[in-house]
């Protein structure tokens, strides 16, 4: 029997499509800060190597919904006061500021998404 060549040719490219859709530089899922229980924002698909600010004053509870992990800021431009680390958020995970502590006002995206698997 033989096989056609645009179905050949179909099932030549359709794991290439699959695999390029694969690299992306964006993380799915959301990375939603509150303020005293208020919700501030919700941030879906962070983007790698990209700043992303938190509206207003800032917020005191971060949720990462994403495949990646991120790192939490304390000025609006993702620096650090000085003596002040940010603050590592693994994929999955949530945090609450404690009490005294200045309110995040940006993130990062820390790594790269997870290769997604064609199969």
């Amino acid at each position: 029997m033989r096989v056609r060549r645009t179905l050949a040719a179909l099932c030549a490219t359709a794991p290439l499509a699959l695999a390029a859709t694969a690299c992306s530089d964006t993380s799915g899922g959301s990375v939603s800060g509150s303020n005293h229980g208020v919700p501030v924002e919700s941030v879906a698909n962070p983007v790698h190597g990209k700043c992303h600010p938190f509206a207003g004053p800032g917020v005191d509870a971060v949720t990462n919904t994403t495949g990646v992990d991120i790192r939490l800021h304390q000025s609006p431009d993702c620096t650090d006061p000085a003596n002040t680390p940010s603050f590592y958020l693994p994929t999955t995970l949530s945090a609450t500021s404690t009490i005294g502590q200045p309110p995040w006002r940006s993130f990062t995206v820390v790594g790269w998404p997870p290769p997604v698997s064609v199969n």
